[in-house]
């Protein structure tokens, strides 16, 4: 599971990294994000222009009320921070928001197993996400899942499940993850390839400086 993520994030670097023409500022949260989080996304707005907004982490689908299990939003949240990219297009939680709702979410490193994992050549880029607006009577919540893939040999020395986000470095793949035209699953499978491992980063947490 991703279930923590850097995302040190300024307004100039992603107007450079993701071609942004949303230039007003964001009260960015800074720091490591968690499951619960606000975190900073990018999606397409009606008008197919990138827009940068705040989701909550943990997907909520339009359709989510109440139940005797999962009496609050966040109860059932805890079970949707990550989603597999081997079902993402078949599994009621998370179907809908894959044809239509794909988004990027920023970061500067992701965790695993007390490691940091960053890219070699690039400060920044995006974890593979799918975003959902809820509302029920006066309620309302935006929230996002990350998605995940098999691990590569890098990742896979940490994870005990063998997993790692889904991660998008460059424009042509930015594009394509946010393409509302492509709504089958084949034609995005090359992205879920697990990233190349020799073009990573890997810190032990006890390196790093506060």
């Amino acid at each position: 599971m991703c279930h923590r993520f850097q995302a040190k994030l300024r307004l100039k670097a992603l107007v450079e990294e993701f071609a942004l023409t949303q230039q007003e500022t964001l009260p960015f949260p800074t720091g490591d994000r968690f499951p619960g989080s606000d975190v900073v996304a990018i999606h397409l707005d009606p008008d197919r222009e990138r827009q940068v907004k705040l989701l909550n982490w943990g997907l909520l689908p339009r359709w989510w009320k109440p139940s005797a299990k999962f009496h609050s939003p966040q109860s059932f949240q805890r079970m949707t921070f990550n989603s597999r990219s081997e079902t993402i297009h078949e599994k009621p939680s998370f179907r809908d928001a894959f044809k239509q709702r794909r988004a990027l979410i920023p970061v500067t490193a992701f965790y695993e197993g007390g490691h940091f994992f960053g890219l070699k050549d690039h400060e920044l880029f995006a974890l593979a996400g799918l975003w959902e607006s809820w509302q029920l009577g006066e309620d309302k919540l935006e929230t996002c899942t990350v998605v995940t893939t098999a691990a590569n040999p890098l990742v896979e020395q940490y994870h005990p499940r063998k997993r790692m986000p889904v991660i998008l470095s460059g424009e042509e793949s930015y594009a394509r993850w946010l393409d509302p035209d492509v709504k089958d699953r084949g034609r995005l499978e090359d992205l879920f390839i697990p990233f190349e491992e020799q073009l990573m980063t890997c810190v032990a947490e006890s390196d790093t400086v506060a």
